[in-house]
């Protein structure tokens, strides 16, 4: 009943937001029509590489995650199963992006405590970079989206939960919920707030990508206000728990913070952007996925390498 009520929720929140992109496209279709018509390819193709260093970024950080908990794994396995695991946020239900990618590490030899808490620690990471990156922006989003930039007074309090005390408390509560104490490494404050600093050079390079996909559409707008309006967006987007990708909401939210742009182009910036990252994910996805087949066909082995072996270095 639970399920099928956030699916509901899920499904009626996407609705709202899919159908205020499609107002405003709408309402500015000559604008947009145009702006599309006149898509600069070449500028395109940069907004694309620049996603892809974005999730790349993630991906190795997401590395990082694993061997704080004591896992260390060659590089070209993790991204392969960081990607396959990423498809998992276009699944309804929040929860799927978290099973997807440690199910895909467990798969890789990887014991289920340091799978699902490496997972979670990468998650909590990302998106406190991202909401690092839209208070640092802040200036340049004071005319937009006030609604959403609650989101923002989560910062110091998802950095305070980064602390172990406060983890040992969570996991201790567990304890007392399930009768077991998961298995899980807590890593030092130092440690985790760390890690959330080596994501923001990729949330830079995802509102990078989403300026130039601005740009390619005949209107880069402002810097700084794309940033913000970029990684607002995707934090909302992240939070509506319920609807799949943020699909809806993170295009409303984007068109609503990025107040540079005309409200038309910035639909076709959200919209257009939307779909490079859609094609990073499954492009990754089928790139890592052929080279992990590759080196498997070459060892004659079905089995990811282990720490400590040359192929684990890589």
């Amino acid at each position: 009943m639970k399920r099928r009520l956030a699916s509901a929720v899920g499904l009626l929140i996407g609705g709202a937001g899919v159908a205020f992109i499609a107002r405003t496209l709408w309402r500015d279709r000559a604008a947009v029509g145009d702006a599309i018509a006149a898509l600069d390819l070449r500028l395109a193709l940069v907004a694309l590489l620049l996603g892809v260093t974005a999730m790349v970024q993630i991906g190795l950080a997401w590395r990082r995650a694993l061997a704080i908990v004591g896992e260390r794994r060659p590089v070209v396995d993790t991204l392969y199963r960081y990607y396959v695991g990423q498809l998992g946020k276009y699944v309804p239900g929040g929860i799927w992006p978290v099973v997807g990618r440690a199910e895909m590490a467990r798969r890789g030899g990887v014991g289920a405590g340091a799978a699902y808490s490496s997972t979670v620690l990468s998650l909590a990471t990302t998106y406190l970079a991202a909401m690092a990156v839209a208070v640092a922006t802040l200036p340049f989003g004071l005319d937009g989206q006030r609604a959403q930039r609650w989101v923002l007074l989560l910062l110091p309090f998802g950095v305070l939960a980064l602390h172990p005390r406060v983890i040992d408390l969570a996991v201790s509560w567990t304890e007392r919920l399930t009768g077991r104490r998961p298995a899980v490494t807590i890593p030092s404050w130092g440690t985790s707030v760390r890690l959330l600093a080596r994501h923001v050079p990729a949330w830079i390079a995802i509102g990078l990508a989403t300026w130039t996909v601005a740009a390619a559409l005949g209107d880069a707008g402002t810097l700084g206000n794309v940033l913000f309006a970029t990684t607002l967006s995707w934090v909302v987007g992240f939070l509506i728990i319920p609807v799949p990708g943020g699909v809806g909401v993170r295009e409303a939210v984007f068109v609503a913070a990025a107040t540079s742009l005309p409200s038309g182009l910035a639909a076709a910036t959200a919209v257009t952007a939307r779909l490079v990252f859609i094609a990073v994910d499954v492009s990754g996805a089928a790139v890592t996925a052929a080279l992990v087949r590759r080196r498997t066909r070459a060892s004659g082995s079905g089995t990811a390498p282990r720490a400590g072996s040359p192929d684990a270095r890589r």
